[in-house]
């Protein structure tokens, strides 16, 4: 299982996931705006994570919760939180945007597109297919 361990802050959420204690990626989301959809940060809990294209979003991931309200159902609170390639908080809506390295002046992370191949490559490998997020 992936681990996500995020420091929410006024205008983002920075985190760092870890596979078997080591870091992997650093991401990017939205500030906590109490699960508000498109504009919040996804709450805590374990995910799990399959596989999803869209035209905008090729090659990512669907985080999925029943229990909080979280996936791709009709009925569900906040649909397709995604981890997708994202650098700012301006690219993403109530999804998770990995980089390799956080931004040195702006806040967000830089090198996504690596980051999520990095990411594919340890997910498929490992067969990985949850992810804690705390």
């Amino acid at each position: 299982m992936l681990k996500l361990v995020r420091s929410y802050l006024d205008n983002c959420t920075i985190g760092k996931v870890y596979y078997k204690g080591e870091l992997i990626v650093y991401t990017i989301e939205r500030p906590w705006l109490n699960n508000q959809k498109n504009i919040s940060c996804i709450p805590a809990g374990i995910y799990g994570i399959e596989p999803f294209n869209s035209v905008k979003h090729p090659d990512c991931y669907l985080l999925r919760n029943h229990a909080l309200s979280v996936g791709s159902d009709g009925l569900m609170q906040r649909k397709y939180c995604l981890i997708h390639i994202a650098n700012f908080v301006e690219d993403i809506n109530g999804c998770i945007g990995p980089g390799l390295k956080l931004h040195p002046s702006k806040w967000g992370v830089m090198d996504s597109r690596k980051a999520m191949v990095k990411l594919r490559g340890l997910i498929h490998v490992n067969n990985i297919s949850k992810i804690e997020i705390i």
